[in-house]
C-alpha cells in the first residue's frame, strides 16, 4: 500500500483491508513500513510496545518471526515499524535486502505492506517485490499527479534492476536519470522504445517487464460519482506514457465516522459495519480473495468494459444508499425534534397547572 502523496488515508485503508482479509478466515499480516512515520498500529486499536522493523534491523540475532505479533482480531498478526527505534527511516541497500528477504519468509496467505509515503527508493523497492502494489490516492488533481509520479518512478526502477547487469542498457537509463532539463526527460514509452532500437532482445525484455506489473488504485475521500473522471484521466495517461495496466479496485466515499474512530483507536470497519464506507473495503477485499491468480482479477466485461467502469456502477449504488441513510438521518433528527418541542411544551402545560395549584392553596389558606 503506497501513495504519492500523504493524508490519501493510505494507512486506514490498508488496516481496514487487512482486517477484513482476517475477518475472511485467512491468515494476514500486517506490515508497518512506513519507517519515520510508523503509525499502523494506532489504526488497528494497539498499543506500539513490541519489538518492530527497528529492532530487526538493529539487532542481528532477531528473525522476522520474532517481530511479528498477535492482535485482538482473528487470523490477523502484526509487525509494528520503527517508532522504538530511530533512525532507520533512510534504509541502506542491505537493510532494504534484509527486510525484503525477511518479508519472503513470512507464513500467511496475505501480507498487507503499510509503506511510506513519496516515490523514493524505500518505496519503490518494496512495491516491486510486492505481486501487487496499491496506489492510493484522493480524487483531487495534486493527489492525482504524485500518484502518477510514484507510478512511473516504479516503473523506471523496475526497468533499473532487470537491466542491472547490462552494461549499455544500464549506461542509458543512467543518462536518462540525470536529464534535469524541464521537459527534456523521456516517457517510459519512449524509453522501451530506444531500448529496443539499441538491442530488439532488450526491447522484449522491457516490455515483458512492464506486463508484469499489475498495479491498483484504490480512490478514498470520494464524495461524488464524478470524482471518478479524474483517476479514468489517471489511466489514460499511465497507458499511454507508462506501458502498464493501472486497473482501480474501488472507490471508498468520505465517512465522518472514519475521522472519529480513528482518534478513539478503532478501525472503522470494526466500529461501524453497517456503514458504506465498511462496506467499500470489504468489497475490495472480496476482489481480492475471489481471484484465483491475483492481481489478475475475473471480470464480467459482457457487463462493463473495465474496472474503472465497474468502479463507477458501483459508486452510484454506493452514493445512492448514502443519500438514503442521509434522509434517513435527517428524518430522524426531525421526528426527535418534534418529539422534543412536544415533550418542552407538555412539561410547561404542567408547570402552569402546577403553579395554578399552588396559587389556588395558598388562597385558600389566606
Amino acid at each position: 500500500m503506497a501513495s504519492g502523496k500523504g493524508g490519501v488515508g493510505k494507512t486506514l485503508v490498508a488496516s481496514n483491508l487487512a482486517l477484513r482479509l482476517a475477518a475472511n478466515g485467512h491468515d494476514t499480516v500486517a506490515v508497518d513500513l512506513d519507517l519515520g512515520g510508523s503509525n499502523l498500529h494506532s489504526y488497528l486499536g494497539l498499543k506500539n510496545t513490541s519489538a518492530g522493523i527497528g529492532n530487526f534491523l538493529s539487532d542481528s540475532k532477531l528473525s522476522i518471526s520474532d517481530i511479528v505479533t498477535d492482535t485482538p482480531y482473528a487470523n490477523l498478526k502484526f509487525i509494528p515499524g520503527d517508532v522504538l527505534v530511530a533512525g532507520v527511516s533512510n534504509l541502506q541497500p542491505a537493510q532494504r535486502k534484509k527486510i525484503i528477504s525477511g518479508l519472503e519468509k513470512i507464513d500467511a496467505e496475505y501480507v498487507v505492506i503499510d509503506l511510506g509515503s513519496g516515490a523514493n527508493f524505500n518505496v519503490v523497492d518494496f512495491m516491486l517485490v510486492s505481486n501487487s502494489s496499491f496506489v492510493v490516492t484522493v480524487p483531487q488533481r495534486p493527489a492525482v499527479v504524485n500518484a502518477y509520479g510514484l507510478l512511473k518512478n516504479m516503473t523506471f526502477r523496475a526497468l533499473q534492476q532487470v537491466f542491472n547487469g547490462n552494461r549499455k542498457i544500464s549506461a542509458f537509463l543512467t543518462r536518462v536519470l540525470k536529464e534535469k532539463r524541464p521537459g527534456g526527460a523521456p516517457t517510459i514509452r519512449e524509453i522501451v522504445d530506444e531500448i529496443a532500437e539499441k538491442e530488439s532482445r532488450s526491447g522484449k525484455k522491457a516490455r515483458d517487464t512492464l506486463a508484469v506489473l499489475q498495479p491498483k488504485v484504490i480512490v478514498n475521500m470520494g464524495r461524488s460519482v464524478d470524482d471518478l473522471e479524474v483517476i479514468e484521466n489517471l489511466h489514460a495517461t499511465v497507458e499511454k506514457n507508462l506501458q502498464i495496466n493501472l486497473e482501480c479496485l474501488g472507490l471508498i466515499a468520505y465517512d465522518r465516522r472514519v475521522p472519529d474512530s480513528t482518534a478513539e483507536l478503532e478501525p472503522v470497519t470494526e466500529a461501524h459495519p453497517e456503514a458504506v464506507v465498511s462496506g467499500q473495503i470489504e468489497r475490495i477485499a472480496q476482489k481480492i480473495l475471489q481471484s484465483d491468480n491475483f492481481p489478475y482479477m475475473p471480470l464480467d466485461l459482457e457487463s462493463y468494459k473495465d474496472t474503472y467502469e465497474l468502479t463507477r456502477i458501483e459508486s452510484e449504488d454506493d452514493f445512492t444508499a448514502i443519500q438514503q441513510e442521509v434522509e434517513n438521518t435527517a428524518g430522524a433528527a426531525s421526528l426527535e425534534t418534534a418529539e422534543l418541542i412536544e415533550l418542552i411544551s407538555e412539561q410547561k402545560k404542567q408547570i402552569r397547572e402546577l403553579r395554578g395549584a399552588v396559587r389556588m392553596l395558598t388562597m385558600r389558606q389566606q
